[in-house]
């Protein structure tokens, strides 16, 4: 199960702020091919190909488990995913760190889900939402 603090993080890192450019250095192609890969994965069952995308200060409390729990409980009753229907970019920050956000909208047999996803400016994995929209 989530921790109660890595839960936290990883919702904080993706509260609602309004979108800004991306960090110095961050490219937006780079960020959205991450982006994609890693919602297909998510869609897929790759839980732990993910898991090894996350930075290590993530990864450390969070298992491939909680991954597929998250994915199945936001994902249920959306029917068998498609496709990426859509994607963008935003900057945001948090505690001082800057950061990009893939949000990947996918359609599924029934529903649609939106997948965002943080990247630290190496390109590494640090917060994570899906939901139906």
């Amino acid at each position: 199960m989530w921790s109660g603090l890595a839960l936290a993080a990883m919702l904080l890192l993706l509260c609602g702020c309004q979108g800004k450019p991306l960090p110095a250095g961050m490219d937006e192609e780079t960020l959205l091919k991450n982006g994609r890969e890693v919602a297909v994965l998510l869609a897929g069952g790759g839980y732990q190909a993910v898991l090894d995308r996350m930075r290590a200060d993530v990864a450390a409390s969070v298992t491939a488990e909680d991954l597929q729990k998250l994915v199945i409980q936001q994902t249920d009753g959306a029917g068998t995913y498609r496709q990426i229907d859509s994607a963008m970019t935003t900057g945001q920050s948090s505690d001082g760190e800057e950061y990009g956000v893939a949000v990947i909208y996918c359609s599924y047999t029934r529903k649609n889900v939106l997948f965002r996803l943080a990247f630290d400016t190496g390109y590494q994995l640090i917060g994570l939402e899906v939901r139906k929209p």
